[in-house]
């Protein structure tokens, strides 16, 4: 079972190596009532979601050392990994990427370039809330 922050606030993990894009979603999820826990790799990534256990992964798939869709199956590969929320924030914009990321149980595919920070953390709150989460 997924737990949320003992603070109440929802917790996400972002899987970003860019600093520039990681500031400006810290940032804006922390205004916005989020915690925030942040890996710069997907190795990072895969730590930190054993450690933090978020209730949902914004996750790149351009990372510098294990692909986006190797950290989202390890992800995956966990008995509560299965049902955590993951939401694609990323610039491929392939269709058999899209295609992928729909078959490993991704709730959204975002591309980076289409959606200002607001839409984002709109989208965030949606994803959360099918579950009752806040």
């Amino acid at each position: 079972m997924i737990e949320i922050a003992q603070n109440n606030k929802s917790k996400i993990l972002l899987v970003e190596d860019d600093i520039f894009m990681v500031d400006l979603l810290v940032e804006e999820l922390t205004r916005s009532g989020f915690e925030v826990v942040v890996a710069g790799n997907g190795a990072e990534g895969i730590k930190q979601f054993e450690a933090a256990r978020p209730d949902l992964v914004l996750l790149d798939l351009l990372l510098p050392d294990v692909r986006g869709f190797e950290v989202l199956k390890k992800i995956r590969s966990y008995p509560d990994g299965e049902s955590v929320k993951v939401i694609v924030f990323s610039n491929v914009a392939e269709q058999q990427d899209m295609a992928e990321a729909e078959g490993l149980g991704v709730r959204h595919y975002m591309v980076k370039a289409n959606y200002a920070l607001p839409e984002v953390v709109d989208k965030i709150r949606s994803v959360l809330a099918e579950n009752g989460q806040k």
